[in-house]
């Protein structure tokens, strides 16, 4: 896969051997999202809050027929940037992020857990 010149990639193509998981597994300087990813990363930005962020997941997800539960999506998220990050630099990358802006990365996640509970 060529990827001069790309900072990043965002896509659905989250399955093995598809883009996703593909730069994942190499070590290059493209980063890779999933449009839940990106969702949530405008969360933790503040651009939106929690009930529209679930709102807007599900406006992309219900038409596309995938059914993919956001659940498992920030799970996956929590999974790559904090507990068990493929690769270091994507952890280190979203600590830099909320250092920078003043994230409370674990509040809002959890904030946003219970918003989907409830929902």
């Amino acid at each position: 896969m060529q990827t001069l010149g790309t900072y990043s990639i965002i896509t659905d193509d989250i399955k093995q051997g598809g883009p996703y998981m593909s730069l994942l597994q190499f070590d290059d300087d493209v980063m890779p999202f999933s449009f839940s990813d990106v969702l949530i990363l405008r969360y933790l930005l503040g651009s939106v809050n929690a009930a529209q962020t679930i709102e807007d997941f599900n406006t992309i997800n219900t038409p596309s027929e995938m059914n993919w539960s956001f659940y498992s999506h920030t799970k996956k998220f929590v999974k790559r940037f904090l507990k068990e990050p493929y690769r270091l630099q994507d952890k280190i990358w979203l600590q830099n992020l909320a250092n920078e802006k003043d994230i409370k990365i674990i509040s809002k996640l959890k904030e946003l857990d219970r918003t989907l509970k409830n929902t």
